[in-house]
Parts: structure tokens; C-alpha cells; sequence
């Protein structure tokens, strides 16, 4: 029996090819881009789950209540982890870690700047990396000991194995290489090359209550555990280690939060985890089942449409004997086979356009075909597909009377229509909700890049001056050097400050009150390089002798409530000043966030990072001039550097990516549904050939006709357009409450929404009507 249904399928399948053609390519666009999520979903949740006991292990995150509203930070200050070693009991292990960038790394001629994590051995407790040389239970064993990846190891010593084997890490701590782990993975939300003792990094930052510098990371030991109960015995026991009185017992707070979800779920909300990254895992998700929902519909349109044709056929099966269940069973054979071949097709496709795919998202992405994983979710998908885009005209078409197909009626009758055009409106109004997202994402996009972020952030060159001995020295020489129009020193990378602290007080500040501020250390010309406009008083003058003196932005100025702030005394960690001048609000972190109070302390000894502003037209020049100098100046270190703007957009990549995966989406939904719209008019041109015919004899014009048949098609889009926009408009508005500072919804975006549903659905009903209109009346006339 399953062997005829087969038969009988592919026998149908080769005799329409064209049908067959367009049903297949329909199904596997709608199967390309489901996979495509569905490697995408799979890689954002999967991120860190190759970890033993995930479970129990948790990040820890610091909140500060204050009156302007609570305020998170991932970091925690360096004496935390012993005390919860140390006095939490049902906590097995505890692993702060200090990531201090790159740092450089020798062995003899050889030297890399690497990324490494400095941590304490229970680091290898906590995290399940894979040690493929050394002793896997005690891979860290003492300060003087370091372990490497795989690619590091064979960096610095070849084929030769590395174990025992000396490295200084910057510049003057001799470390012995005790083990080499595997590269991290990609699945890992933690990267790194090496990691190295704590003790090693206590060397050069004090370890105390007042700074919160490192991630936190502890472990539960086995058995039950609660953590909000954890977490109320830390602050307890916090509360009797400071013994804090009443007021300041309830500024803080630690929250638990467990690293299977830190990834997901980074964005605070009054303490607690209220988003991230699974938004855009939800709602691809969804994109997801809707194209695929709308590539079941244009089976459904399809296989109806082209019902005429099988008319005589059901007749025929009726006729001698075939019951109705069997009639079904074939139409659903017929489905699931062309859902395989489509499943087939896409897959091919993924596969070939994978590294693509992979570079657009900036992932490492496989399909995993030695995976149950992957073949289960297939097949329930083309059983699925098959059923669900088979059902309908398995029901519709094996109901029809023997006698009235064999006369040649029509199989479907007219009550079918209004389900018929209400799938066409459903597949019209998803494309219509993702054009407009894909509109309003890319303004958005387009207007954080062009938006003013009140400093200049092209043809700026940013490094790390690492290895100079004399700063200002150097600057010198990079001044004198073509094509360097103005340079800058400052601490911290400008596109991304993460200093915010409380230690910033002004005379007259209220004794309850906790500003939280931002706080950039710069030299005495990183006003004039980047740009920054003065409000009130004056920039930075080293002949002013300003070394302490502060520069505060507007917000700052309006938060402090004085109507003169400039003159000010002022006290920034302990170094006294007054404020010369007020800047305009300029951008330090990503368009999401509000704007933060600003100080710019001057303190040019305290400065790391060189700003250039150099010529567009002379860059290569003058990064050869540079490294040269380099060359002399620091010859221990490799010159590495970046461009400002690379570094903004570094900020705003998550945001790239998912506006490209919703162009390319929306453009797929949108030929789907194109497709399901060409069902729609086949079968409605069929179905009217005869009354077309009618009206050309008696003088109706072939544009006449096309508006005829067009209207119907035009009225499903309108339809389609009202229900879509306002959805659509309701989703974006929530995703643009995600940034501080967004676009508008105009009406120009569903102008363009309207013209592009509406150039989609006139051209794909020209090209199946005019068929009709131009044909000769006599052909389809001639049987009457």
C-alpha cells in the first residue's frame, strides 16, 4: 500500500513539474530559514551548558539601591571571595577572576600580547575546560605556575610540548607552564588564552572593599541548595563584618545569579535579570514558526489550486471503490514526499551557504549530522510539514462528490474560499510585521551611526602605550610625525567607560546624597582632539597647572542643582580640585543606556591610552611613521591599535547582526509569501478562464481583465496591511524602549511597507493573469 502511494506520488510529482518546482522551492525557503534560526537559537542557548554541574554554579552581581534607582554591576570588590569561602559553608568552591587585558607573554625571542584570566585554582573546580596535558586535578597548583591553550602552547614552543617549560608573563614574572588546556570553545561565553594565579595580579592592584573589579564566580557543593537563602547569608554576615547601622545595611545587595543564564539574561532591571540576548532568541523563534506556517499555506494554496486538474481522477479512484481514508492518505503521502525532497534541498542549501551564513552572525555554527539532535527535530519538521500542509486539501479534495468530478465540476467549493483567502491575508500580514521590523531596525541602526555622540570618532587612531617609559616623550615624537593632526592621552577607551563610582563630592553636596558617576582620567588636550564642546568655563591648560582639576558634563552639572558649578571645590579619590569648566553630554556607553554624570579628572600620570587624530588620506603613512617609533620606543611589545569608530561599532555588533538576519528573514517571508500569492491567483485565473473568455468576447480590454482579477488580490494585501502594521508597530515600540535614545515610528515606514507589499502582489498577479487575458477566448470556449 505505502509502496503505490509512493508510486503514485512521484508519478504526480514528475507530471506537474512546474507545480511540483514551485512547491518544493516554496517549502524549502520556508526550511532554510528554520534551520537557519534553529542553528542560531541552538548555538544562544547552548552557550556555556558544555560545563559538568551548571547548575550549580553561579555568578555573582552586586546592586546599589539609591534614590535615583538601583544600579548593577557584574564585578565585586577583591575580598569578597575568601569571605564567602570562608564563612558560607554549603559554597564547595570560589573563584574571582581579573581579566587585565592583553598582557604580554615571552619565551626567549618570542613574545605575544594574549588575553588571560588571573583566578585562583578552584577556577578549574568551577568550569569543566579540558586539560589535555598536566594533571587535570591540580592544573594550577601555585603562583608561579601557568596554563595555556592548545594554540598558545604551539605559539610559543612549535610541536615541542610545553609542559615544564618557563614564559615570563609581563615582562618579569617567571611562570612554569603546568598545563595545556584545550582552545576554548565557541560555546563558551568565557575566552581566554591562558590562565594565570591571582597572587600574580595582586602585585599591581590593592585588594580592597572600595573597588569592585572582578567577576565572581562560586559553585554549590552537591546536594540541595537555595540560593536566595545565600545570598541573604552573605549580606548578613557583610552587615556584621562592617557592622553596618540601619541605613547603609540596605544600599547593597549580592544577587545570585546562576551562569547557565548569565549569557541569556545580562540586562538588570531593579536588581534583578530582566532580559538580554533571549529576546532576540524569542523572537526569532517565532519568525521561525511563522515562516514556516506560511510555507504550509502555500502548499495548501497550491495543491488546491491545482485541484482542477484532479478532478476526473478522484472521480475515477471514487468510482471503483477507493475510500475516502485512502484518498487522504495519498494526498498526505504526496505532502510528506515533497516536504522530504524540500527538507533534502534545504539542507543542501544550508550546508553550502553556511560559512556565509557564519560570517554574517559571527558564529562557528555545523550541522551536526552524527547528532540525534538534529535528525529528530528533521523529521518531526517534514512529518509535521507534510501533515499540516497536506491536511487541508486531503480533507477538501477527498470529499468530492464522483459524479460532479467526472462531469467536470469544480472539486472545491465556493465556502472554501474565505479559508482560502484568509491564509493569503494571515501570510500577507506576517510579511507586512516583518518589513516594518526590518524598517525600524535598520533606522535605528543608521541612527546610532550617524547620531552626534558629541566627540569626533573618525580617523582617530587609539593604542595602549605599553612598554613606554616616558609618556610625554613620546607624544612629542608622534606630534612631529606627518599626518598627525592633534594627540590625546586618556585611561580608558572613550566608546565604553566602565568606571562608575561614588567618590566624587563637590562642596555644599548633600551628606545622603550617592551620585554615581563615570569617570574618565585624560591628559590636558583630550578636550580639544576629540571634539568635546564647552558649555561654561574652559578646557585643561598645563600652564593653568590643572593636574586634579575636574571638567563635568551638563547632566553632572544639572544633578548637583547650583546654578554656577564652575569654581567648585571638588574631591575625586582623594585628590582634591575644583571644576573649570562644563562640557555638552557626550556618549561613553551604548545608546541603550541613559545618559550618565560625567567627570573628567586631569591627570595625565594616571593616562595609558594614546588618541591620534590623523589625516584620512595619509593613514597608511603615518601608521608606518608610528610603528617605527614604536619600534625604538617599545621593542618588547607588538603595536597594536584600532580605530575609534571600529571600536563604536564593536559596541553596536549584536545589533548589526540582528538586522542583517532580519533583512535576510523578511526578504525570504516575503518570496514565500509571493509564492503563496501565485497559489492563490492560479487557482483563481483557472477557476475563471471561462468567464474571462466571456468577457473578452464581449469586448472587455486585457488591462479591463487584469483589473478585474487584480482587485480581489489588492483588497487581501490592504486587509493584510491593516491588521499587520499596528501589531508590528506594538512590537517595535517595546524593542525601541530598549534604547535610551531610538527613532520614531513614522508613517513613512508603512509607506514603504505598502508599496513594497503592493509591488510583490501586482507583479506576481500580472504575471499569472495576463497569461489568462492574452489568451485565445475560442480555446476555452470551444468544449461549452
Amino acid at each position: 500500500m505505502l509502496k503505490n502511494y509512493l508510486v503514485v506520488a512521484m508519478r504526480n510529482f514528475l507530471r506537474q513539474r512546474l507545480y511540483s518546482f514551485v512547491n518544493v522551492v516554496g517549502l524549502a525557503t520556508g526550511l532554510i530559514c528554520t534551520i537557519f534560526i534553529y542553528l542560531w537559537v541552538s548555538d544562544e542557548i547552548n552557550k556555556d551548558r558544555f560545563h559538568s554541574d551548571i547548575d550549580h554554579i553561579y555568578h555573582v552581581v552586586l546592586n546599589l539601591y539609591n534614590p535615583e534607582g538601583t544600579i548593577t554591576w557584574a564585578v565585586t570588590p577583591g575580598p569578597l571571595a575568601e569571605e564567602i569561602k570562608s564563612n558560607i559553608p554549603e559554597i564547595e568552591f570560589v573563584a574571582p577572576v581579573a581579566d587585565d587585558g592583553p598582557r604580554l607573554i615571552q619565551v626567549e625571542e618570542k613574545s605575544f600580547l594574549q588575553g588571560g584570566y588571573f583566578t585562583y585554582p578552584e577556577f578549574f573546580n568551577i568550569f569543566s575546560y579540558k586539560i589535555i596535558e598536566g594533571d587535570p586535578s591540580k592544573p594550577l597548583p601555585d603562583a608561579s605556575s601557568i596554563v595555556l591553550t592548545k594554540s598558545l602552547s604551539e605559539k610559543l614552543f612549535g610541536s615541542e610540548s610545553a609542559l615544564g617549560k618557563v614564559v615570563t608573563l609581563r615582562s618579569e614574572n617567571e611562570l612554569t607552564v603546568t598545563a595545556i588546556m584545550e582552545d576554548i570553545p565557541t560555546s563558551s561565553s568565557l575566552q581566554f588564552n591562558f590562565v594565570a594565579h591571582f597572587d600574580i595580579h595582586k602585585k599591581y592592584r590593592i585588594q580592597d572593599w572600595g573597588n569592585s573589579d572582578y567577576p565572581l564566580y562560586l559553585k554549590f557543593r552537591e546536594g540541595e541548595f537555595n540560593p536566595a537563602e545565600t545570598q541573604e547569608k552573605i549580606h548578613n554576615h557583610l552587615i556584621k563584618l562592617f557592622e553596618l547601622d540601619e541605613e547603609n545595611r540596605n544600599r547593597f545587595q549580592y544577587y545570585l545569579q546562576p551562569f547557565g543564564d548569565r549569557y541569556l539574561y545580562s540586562t538588570f532591571e531593579n536588581g534583578v535579570p530582566a532580559g538580554g540576548r533571549i529576546k532576540y532568541v524569542g523572537i526569532f523563534s517565532i519568525v521561525a514558526v511563522f515562516i514556516l506556517i506560511v510555507a504550509c499555506i502555500n502548499f495548501m494554496n497550491l495543491a488546491t489550486a491545482r485541484a482542477t486538474v484532479r478532478n476526473k481522477e478522484i472521480g475515477v479512484r471514487k468510482v471503483i471503490g477507493a475510500q475516502r481514508w485512502i484518498l487522504i492518505a495519498q494526498f498526505i503521502t504526496e505532502s510528506i514526499v515533497i516536504a522530504t525532497l524540500a527538507m533534502i534541498l534545504a539542507v543542501l542549501v544550508v550546508e553550502v551557504t553556511l560559512p556565509f551564513f557564519n560570517a554574517l552572525v559571527s558564529k562557528q555554527v555545523t550541522i551536526e549530522y552524527s547528532n540525534p539532535s538534529f535528525y529528530v527535530p528533521s523529521i518531526l519538521i517534514v512529518l509535521g510539514t507534510g501533515v499540516l500542509a497536506g491536511s487541508y486539501p486531503a480533507l477538501v479534495l477527498s470529499a468530492v462528490n464522483p459524479v460532479k468530478a467526472l462531469k467536470g465540476t469544480s472539486v472545491l467549493a465556493e465556502q472554501t474560499g474565505s479559508l482560502r483567502r484568509a491564509l493569503v491575508v494571515f501570510q500577507f500580514t506576517i510579511s507586512a510585521i516583518l518589513i516594518v521590523c526590518s524598517l525600524v531596525v535598520f533606522n535605528q541602526i543608521e541612527y546610532i551611526q550617524s547620531k552626534n555622540l558629541g566627540y569626533h570618532k573618525d580617523n582617530v587612531l587609539i593604542f595602549t602605550g605599553r612598554g613606554i617609559k616616558d609618556f610625554e616623550v613620546f607624544k612629542n615624537q608622534l606630534s612631529e610625525l606627518p599626518g598627525v593632526n592633534g594627540i590625546a592621552l586618556a585611561n580608558q577607551n572613550i566608546t565604553q567607560v566602565e568606571n562608575q563610582n561614588s567618590s566624587f563630592h563637590w562642596a555644599g553636596k548633600p551628606e545622603d546624597s550617592r551620585v554615581y558617576v563615570r569617570t574618565l582620567v585624560v591628559g590636558y588636550d583630550f578636550i580639544e582632539v576629540m571634539g568635546l564642546e564647552v558649555l561654561e568655563g574652559r578646557s585643561f591648560s598645563e600652564e593653568m597647572n590643572d593636574t586634579t582639576n575636574v571638567i563635568i558634563n551638563r547632566t553632572l552639572a544639572n544633578l548637583m542643582g547650583v546654578e554656577q558649578p564652575v569654581g567648585m571645590e571638588t574631591n575625586q579619590w582623594g585628590k582634591e580640585g575644583k571644576i573649570v569648566g562644563v562640557v555638552e553630554d557626550f556618549h561613553i556607553r551604548s545608546l541603550m543606556e541613559s545618559m550618565d554624570p560625567i567627570v573628567i579628572l586631569c591627570m595625565p600620570e594616571w593616562t595609558g591610552r594614546y588618541y591620534l587624530k590623523i589625516e584620512a588620506d595619509k593613514t597608511q603613512q603615518t601608521l608606518a611613521a608610528i610603528e617605527q617609533l614604536w619600534r625604538v620606543a617599545s621593542p618588547n611589545y607588538p603595536f597594536e591599535y584600532s580605530f575609534l569608530d571600529d571600536s563604536f561599532n564593536k559596541v553596536y555588533k549584536e545589533e548589526r547582526v540582528i538586522g542583517k538576519l532580519s533583512v535576510g528573514f523578511t526578504f525570504m517571508a516575503i518570496l514565500i509569501s509571493a509564492l503563496g500569492l501565485l497559489g492563490l491567483a492560479s487557482y483563481s485565473t483557472e477557476r475563471k478562464k471561462k468567464e474571462i473568455s466571456i468577457r473578452k468576447v464581449l469586448g472587455a480590454s486585457v488591462p479591463n481583465l487584469i483589473m478585474f482579477m487584480s482587485t480581489e488580490f489588492v483588497v487581501l494585501a490592504i486587509v493584510a496591511l491593516a491588521i499587520g502594521y499596528p501589531i508590528a508597530h506594538y512590537i517595535m515600540k517595546a524593542f525601541l524602549e530598549g534604547y535610551a535614545y531610538h527613532v520614531s515610528i513614522t508613517p513613512t515606514t508603512f509607506m514603504v511597507t505598502a508599496i513594497c507589499l503592493m509591488i510583490v502582489t501586482l507583479s506576481v498577479i500580472l504575471f499569472q493573469v495576463s497569461r489568462a487575458a492574452l489568451s485565445n477566448p475560442v480555446d476555452q470556449l470551444r468544449n461549452e
